[in-house]
């Protein structure tokens, strides 16, 4: 069975499969980018990775982005944790989520 990250956004599911998370990444300030280990190629040759970029308006500074990122991370630990029957993990990370998006990113080693 798979785990999911489940966000309820304006009456709309977002599930992100926690088995293709690669990593779990700050973004500007209010966002984290929650990146996916399935990689493309641009026309330049660049590696890019699918994810989500996860907005909590009120993490509105680096402290608080870095306290987001935090609660996400021990969110996916904790829904690992729980019994493989319930393969939904309902996010409510530390800040309430206010907005989600879906994204591709150059991602370097």
């Amino acid at each position: 069975m798979e785990k999911f990250l489940k966000i309820s956004l304006s009456d709309a599911y977002h599930l992100i499969p926690i088995k293709n998370i690669l990593g779990v990444e700050v973004g500007a300030n209010s966002k984290v980018k929650i990146l996916y280990n399935v990689v493309g190629h641009t026309a330049t040759g660049a590696s890019e990775v699918l994810g989500f970029e996860i907005t909590a308006s009120t993490a509105s500074d680096a402290a608080k982005t870095k306290e987001q990122l935090n609660s996400i991370v021990d969110a996916i630990e904790t829904a690992l944790q729980t019994s493989w029957v319930k393969p939904y993990f309902v996010l409510e990370p530390k800040y309430v989520i206010t907005g989600v998006a879906q994204i591709e990113v150059e991602y370097s080693a």
